[in-house]
């Protein structure tokens, strides 16, 4: 069972935005629809605008025409004049390259993301994301004093100790060594069905989206095309009171 029950209504996003690659001038054009509680991933090559979705869907852009919903909500909405400011959008971001506070602890971090929380609440909830990080003995650590993959893991859980109902990862284990990327993958799988937030994904690699995903989308030209549905892959199978690394694997598919 989720950590929470997520919202009965899906992500919409339907976006229009004009962008330049390596072949030149081109349209991003996409009709985006993920149900509650999915994990999808976004492949497609360097330039085709993913990135600029994520953006887009986050608020840290404004198109040139569309709209975004998600369980609900009007994030956005060209026509009608609306653009909800990103720290009002129930979102959890994810980045490449961490955003981590250089200057701020581990569990600093976290609470940083929890503004207006009761201190006793906070407290708790950053003690609970640590854990789930298996980061509680590193709580005073910053960020130079933490492996790539801990860096990770603390980036995933700040991004969803406020609950969102959106998670946005873009490529966020592509830095990371090849028996690192696998760890996180399994614990990035754990966390979604720790949590159950519908989730979208940048990946350049085949293999980590048959292995995370519930479904595959292609960006081409600026228009999604759907991949085939991924294999049977080998998942952890989660259980709340252990640490996400330290979870058995279970044979699942999606």
């Amino acid at each position: 069972m989720p950590n929470f029950v997520p919202s009965p209504r899906p992500l919409h996003a339907t976006l229009r935005q004009g962008l330049s690659g390596s072949q030149g001038r081109f349209l991003l054009d996409v009709d985006l629809r993920i149900a509650p509680g999915e994990f999808v991933v976004l492949t497609g090559p360097s330039g085709a605008g993913k990135t600029t979705l994520m953006r887009l869907i986050a608020g840290l852009m404004r198109p040139e025409s569309g709209h975004v919903t998600m369980g609900g909500e009007t994030w956005c909405d060209t026509k009608a004049g609306v653009m909800r400011p990103v720290r009002d959008r129930s979102l959890g971001f994810v980045f490449q390259d961490y955003a981590l506070f250089p200057n701020m602890s581990a569990a600093r971090q976290i609470a940083y993301a929890l503004p207006g929380m009761a201190r006793a609440e906070r407290a708790e909830r950053v003690d609970e994301m640590l854990a789930l990080a298996g980061l509680l003995g590193l709580a005073k650590a910053r960020p130079a004093q933490l492996s790539g993959g801990q860096k990770q893991r603390l980036a995933l859980v700040r991004a969803l100790a406020r609950r969102p109902k959106l998670l946005l990862l873009d490529e966020p284990l592509s830095a990371l060594d090849p028996e690192t990327r696998a760890r996180l993958q399994d614990d990035l799988r754990t966390l979604h069905a720790h949590f159950g937030a519908t989730t979208l994904m940048t990946s350049h690699d085949p293999a980590e989206a048959a292995r995370l995903a519930d479904r595959v989308l292609r960006l081409e030209a600026g228009r999604l095309v759907p991949l085939r549905p991924p294999k049977l892959a080998i998942f952890p199978r989660p259980k709340q009171t252990e640490d996400i690394g330290s979870h058995k694997a279970a044979c699942i598919g999606v």
